[in-house]
Parts: structure tokens; C-alpha cells; sequence
């Protein structure tokens, strides 16, 4: 993994999305043949439909800073939590524009939105597999769900693996304690294990001890 500011991610990701849609995806589309002015899509068309439309260029803003915050929070997330952290916040992304869309249709204006159909209930259930496959699929590592062969965790069983993720986690602990207690102790003495190889460890706790009383 390469450390990168989020900033400069979301970034590359706008640059090499606007050029292949500019330079790949927009030629294609203009050389296959369909129902927009003979082309599959046809983007002088739709540059001019944007240039001379209010509505069209309002809606373009909207969606620009909307998707630019989305990105920007997405990486924010899998900069200071984990990518397991940010793939389970974005399956929540269909739930909330169904349930959008769903609110719009049945209090705002049943022209837009989505009605509830006889298949909802098979969007219910394929949105809760998506999540509790999200959730168990970095197991044992934080941010997924405890298997210890529980019910719902179909008997698998990762204690083992828990066990030694925690041995491993209060090794690093003490290691980071003694580092931090080696170096309270140079400050104090003045002196390392490397400055005075002389001087036995066993000298120098004994004065960073008397240090501490005085």
C-alpha cells in the first residue's frame, strides 16, 4: 500500500474518469449507431443541451458536489478506519437511494420515485446477503463480524485465529511500552545501549531507578 492523501486519490480517480469518458467512452458511444441523432449517444448534443439549459446546468452542479463529498468521505473512511470499514459503509449507498426513492413516490410525487412491487421483498433479502457478506468477509480482522460458530455464522469457527490476532496485539503493546520506556530512559541518563556498550543494562536501570527518586 502507497500512503496517499485522500484528497489526491479522489483526485486521480476524477482525472482518469474524465479522460477515458472524454477520449474512450464518448468516442465509442458517438460511432455506434442508435437513436441519438443516429449515434448511440452523441455528446455535442449533449453539450449543447447543457449549455442552453438552466436546469441542466444546476442538476450537473448538484451532482458534481455530490459526488465529489461521496468520494471524498469514502476515502476518508478507508484512510483512518480500513477498506473492510468503507466496503461496508458503501453497501448502505442502494438501501438509502431505495428507501429515497420509495419516500419520494409515496409522500412527495408518485411521478418520480419507485413503488413497492411483489419483488421488493427479494431486493430485501438480496440487500441483507450483500451485508452480511461484507461483514464476515475480512474475518477474523477488525471490522467483521465475530465467528465463532454461532448459528448464523453457518458453525464457522475462527477463535484460533482470534487468539493469535489478540497475542499478537499485546505483543505490540509491550513492545511499544518498552521502546517508550527506552527512550524516557536515554532522556534521563543521557546515554544508550549503543552510546555506552560499557555499561551493563543492569547499571543503567539501577540509575535510571535512582533517577526516579531523586
Amino acid at each position: 500500500d502507497v500512503p496517499a492523501p485522500p484528497l489526491l486519490l479522489i483526485g486521480m480517480e476524477g482525472f482518469w474518469g474524465t479522460f477515458l469518458g472524454i477520449f474512450v467512452m464518448y468516442p465509442i458511444g458517438y460511432f455506434m449507431p442508435g437513436d441519438d441523432h443516429g449515434s448511440y449517444e452523441d455528446p455535442f448534443n449533449t453539450w449543447n443541451m447543457l449549455v442552453n439549459s438552466k436546469n441542466i446546468q444546476f442538476a450537473f452542479v448538484i451532482y458534481f458536489f455530490t459526488i465529489f463529498f461521496y468520494n471524498l468521505f469514502a476515502v476518508l473512511v478507508t484512510f483512518m478506519l480500513s477498506s473492510v470499514w468503507h466496503a461496508i459503509l458503501d453497501n448502505f449507498r442502494p438501501i438509502t437511494v431505495w428507501v429515497t426513492d420509495l419516500v419520494i413516490f409515496y409522500y412527495i410525487n408518485p411521478f418520480f420515485g419507485e413503488a413497492w412491487t411483489p419483488y421488493s421483498y427479494l431486493q430485501i433479502f438480496g440487500m441483507a446477503i450483500l451485508l452480511y457478506g461484507t461483514a464476515i468477509y475480512n474475518a477474523p480482522n477488525d471490522g467483521s463480524l465475530l465467528l465463532k460458530g454461532q448459528w448464523w455464522a453457518f458453525k464457522i469457527n475462527l477463535s484460533d485465529e482470534y487468539d493469535a490476532i489478540r497475542r499478537e496485539q499485546e505483543e505490540a503493546e509491550a513492545e511499544a511500552k518498552w521502546e517508550a520506556k527506552r527512550q524516557e530512559f536515554k532522556v534521563r541518563t543521557r546515554s544508550s545501549f549503543i552510546e555506552s556498550p560499557r555499561i551493563s543494562v543492569h547499571t543503567q536501570s539501577l540509575r535510571g531507578i535512582g533517577a526516579q527518586h531523586n
